[in-house]
């Protein structure tokens, strides 16, 4: 076992639950209004899509890439920091060009985008890693450090849409730069020399030294070592099958709902508060998620999530009546909270310590790719059948995700659990370390 981390080098609770406070305001004006600032900019049609795609796309490459870095290396914390600054930097090189009037055009625009997707990887990804990890150390489940994230993002939708005009240049990629700015700030929080406990730097002794390499030795060899033998485990590549499954049908609920709810004749006063009531569950799971991990293993817990992503997708798929429509909205609450917490729970069991970053960029990977191809295929769906078909065919791709979990669950045997919730696998079921 890694030496334990003092606990003055450890990150607290309250200061992760800031740092995602932090991110996630970032995101709560991004999303909500990064099209309409580009389309007040004159871009439109596909070259708005080819900009917007930079999130998603760079979410196949960076996470593993920056998770595998993270291993190799032993850090965490410096690289959120890091991220955070390269992130700021380049919405106040775009909120100063647009105050000066500098046009900067469809290349322009594309790389800030796409920039911006690159730091942002890290700034998400190891904060869940970040958390994982605390979350083993303190006992605090992982969904009420994360929880807080999506009350930032809630909060920030709502006070961006009624405060951020898109129409005036600089005053989108200004909030945003401010927000980020924050989240800087905010990761000073985090003690950097909490990082990678099982990398300890200040262990001098030569004895000590030469003990802890025999034991790595022993433990399965380097990083590459363990994540490729990882990646070799058939449960594993089931789990990140059903991921991209999972995350593809759930694209369809942010690309094409709002076009439903309007299209069936939803009151356009209540789209937003029907977004709402979906964030509202998923906070309530997150809160509760620590007592649902202990009592039940992360593949069960998946296997229930895909199975009720299913069955939301076939309810939106049907029913027109709009007060149901808004009763299905805390299924949100399983849809997506319970498959994130769920997931990282497994990530975080079905890895050896030392691969912990690099497993969750898998993870991430898988769903950024789910998201890329969801939102090619949706879109066109939609077009051509309404959210009667695009609606049904995620509920059946979720529905083949809920059964690639059920055979991964049953590849899976639970032996104790964690300090935090969920299970730590036996050795025969983990990837040899």
């Amino acid at each position: 076992m890694p030496p334990p981390v003092p606990l003055q080098h450890r990150p607290s609770p309250r200061a992760i639950s800031l740092y995602y406070f932090g991110i996630f305001a970032v995101l709560g004006v991004y999303l909500p209004l990064f099209p309409s600032w580009l389309e007040a900019r004159g871009v439109r049609g596909l070259a708005m899509g080819a900009i917007a795609a930079t999130l998603p796309a760079m979410g196949l490459v960076a996470p593993p890439v920056f998770g595998f870095i993270a291993d190799s290396l032993g850090v965490r914390v410096w690289l959120i920091r890091a991220a955070c600054a390269g992130a700021f930097v380049v919405f106040a090189l775009l909120a100063l060009s647009s105050a000066l009037g500098v046009p900067l055009g469809f290349g322009g625009l594309f790389v800030a985008a796409l920039a911006f997707a690159f730091f942002r990887s890290p700034m998400f990804t190891m904060a869940d890693v970040v958390a994982v990890e605390a979350s083993t150390s303190s006992g605090i489940a992982y969904g009420r450090l994360r929880l807080w994230g999506s009350i930032s993002f809630a909060l920030m939708a709502i006070a961006g849409g009624a405060l951020v005009e898109p129409a005036q240049p600089a005053a989108f990629p200004a909030t945003i730069a401010a927000a980020l700015l924050v989240a800087f700030a905010m990761s000073w929080a985090l003690p950097a020399r909490a990082e990678a406990p099982f990398r300890r730097s200040d262990r001098s002794d030569g004895a000590a030294d030469a003990a802890g390499a025999a034991r790595s030795s022993a433990a399965g060899g380097s990083v590459r070592q363990r994540a490729r033998a990882l990646l070799q485990s058939h449960d594993f590549r089931l789990f990140l099958a059903a991921s991209f499954l999972a995350q593809s049908a759930n694209s369809s609920y942010d690309l094409c709902y709002t076009l439903h709810l309007r299209d069936i004749g939803f009151p356009e006063s209540l789209v937003g508060v029907a977004w709402a009531v979906g964030v509202v569950g998923e906070i309530a799971l997150m809160a509760v998620s620590g007592p649902l991990l202990e009592r039940f293993a992360p593949p069960t817990v998946l296997a229930f999530a895909f199975a009720g992503a299913s069955l939301r997708w076939a309810l939106i798929s049907h029913v027109r009546f709009w007060p149901a429509l808004l009763a299905i909205q805390p299924l949100h609450a399983v849809s997506f909270a319970m498959m994130w917490v769920a997931s990282l729970a497994y990530t975080r069991d079905r890895s050896a310590p030392q691969i912990l970053a690099t497993a969750q960029g898998l993870f991430s990977a898988s769903t950024g790719a789910g998201s890329v191809v969801g939102m090619l295929a949706w879109g066109e769906l939609y077009k051509r059948g309404g959210g009667s078909l695009t609606f049904g065919v995620a509920s059946i791709t979720a529905l083949i995700a809920f059964v690639l979990a059920v055979t991964f669950a049953r590849s899976t045997r639970p032996t104790r659990r964690s300090p935090s919730g969920g299970s730590i696998f036996s050795v025969s079921s983990r990837c040899q370390e």
